[in-house]
């Protein structure tokens, strides 16, 4: 590769990264702010870019264009944070903006609290718990989709849901208890 100057064993010197991050930044910003969408830090996701690049500096430097191999990551991690986004926004865990509904005040009040408590209560569980949880009961893919989309056996599905709703359940009434001690 003509453009990427790697030295010694296919890792890159740190004026390659300065000159990756001064040459392509600036439009991998803007371009990661066009492809993630609303409410992203691009800041975050354009770091994200270099440390990969960073680590994976000898694939890098195979690649035919700097440019497209940046782009490439950029695309990937774009598409991962619209993922993360649209999945919190259906579960209603985002700062959603008022809802305009015939219900009291107190209604909507409940759902808010009942969303920020469901939140809470699956931050507090293990990843391959949460992980099952979320995609069975709350996305509604079936066993074997769940195993598939986390390549595990079916049997280890049902293991963890079960696992998980209990889980869930204690972190719940956890997070009631705390808060009708504080409130």
């Amino acid at each position: 590769m003509a453009e990427l100057d790697i030295v010694g064993d296919a890792k890159g010197s740190l004026a390659d990264v300065r000159r990756l991050y001064s040459t392509h930044a600036p439009e991998l910003r803007l371009a990661l702010n066009r492809l993630a969408g609303n409410g992203v830090d691009c800041d975050d996701l354009l770091q994200e870019v270099f440390v990969v690049a960073i680590r994976k500096m000898s694939d890098l430097a195979l690649a035919r264009s700097e440019k497209a191999w940046l782009y490439g990551v950029a695309v990937k991690l774009a598409a991962g944070q619209r993922r993360r986004h649209r999945i919190r926004s259906w579960l209603g865990l985002d700062d959603a903006p008022e809802l305009t509904s015939a219900e009291s005040p107190a209604r909507t009040l409940e759902q808010k609290e009942a969303s920020k408590l469901l939140q809470q209560a699956l931050d507090a569980l293990p990843a391959a718990k949460r992980d099952v949880l979320v995609l069975f009961e709350l996305q509604g893919l079936t066993g074997d989709e769940v195993a598939a989309a986390l390549d595990i056996p079916v049997a280890t599905v049902w293991t963890r849901l079960f696992h998980a709703r209990k889980a869930l359940q204690a972190a719940v009434k956890r997070l009631e208890a705390k808060g009708a001690r504080h409130g």
